[in-house]
């Protein structure tokens, strides 16, 4: 899973103090890496990121001090996230977005040439990479975490509700996934399962068993004398050709 590593600087004016101020936040820098656990304080990683005093696009293996990082998990990032990023190694610091963007919101940057969250951001596919600071991607990825997990839950509920019921048969019926060809096998097992209480049983009508119910309303019916003469062997032959048809 893709990791970001927030570092909440050591007190340098220029790239610790200073960032931290302008861009109000707690946090100076961020590192991008990979992790199948989540990471602890002590533990070293190779991270991809951006530094003026690396002369860009670095990847190198960081030691997490503890107090030092604060870590964020991205359950929904792409899964070439980490690719991404290593096919920047190599380009330019972004002084001039940084200036324009974070100290200055003019919104100018220059493409080719980047800054730890800009590159974080771009490698995660946010839009508008270059305006994200560390403390900004840091809210913006937990606002997205807390989304993707809310919409996480709701899937597996509506897999949960999605139980299979069955009619007549045996055939399974799933709620939401009727098509014709379903309802067409659905019907004609149904059909089956009527005739077949219909030869086991007496001709006044449909007894109710498990685990097929299945029962007659008296209102608005013939006697069962009359019935019992309606329902006939060539009824009975006659009724499943049909369905075949």
């Amino acid at each position: 899973m893709i990791y970001l590593a927030f570092y909440r600087g050591e007190g340098r004016f220029l790239s610790d103090t200073l960032v931290q101020r302008v861009t109000r936040s707690e946090f100076s820098h961020c590192e991008l890496f990979l992790s199948d656990l989540p990471p602890l304080p002590g533990e070293t990683h190779r991270c991809i990121s951006a530094a003026g005093k690396y002369g860009g696009v670095y990847m190198r293996d960081i030691t997490f001090r503890e107090g030092a990082y604060e870590f964020v998990p991205v359950p929904w990032a792409p899964a070439d996230t980490f690719e991404r990023a290593q096919r920047l190694i190599g380009q330019g610091y972004d002084y001039w977005g940084l200036l324009m963007t974070q100290f200055i919101n003019l919104r100018r940057h220059t493409a080719d040439r980047w800054f730890c969250s800009k590159l974080c951001a771009r490698a995660m596919g946010l839009a508008d990479a270059h305006t994200y600071a560390p403390g900004d991607l840091k809210r913006v990825i937990e606002e997205h975490n807390r989304t993707y997990l809310a919409a996480q839950q709701v899937s597996h509920g509506r897999k949960a509700l999605a139980r299979p019921r069955t009619i007549f048969s045996g055939t399974p019926v799933f709620p939401g996934s009727g098509t014709f060809a379903g309802g067409l096998t659905a019907a004609r097992n149904g059909a089956a399962a009527v005739l077949s209480h219909l030869a086991a049983g007496p001709a006044d009508g449909v007894r109710a068993s498990a685990p097929t119910r299945m029962a007659t309303r008296s209102r608005g019916l013939a006697p069962p004398a009359q019935r019992s003469s309606r329902i006939g062997t060539g009824n009975v032959v006659a009724f499943p050709e049909r369905i075949a048809r």
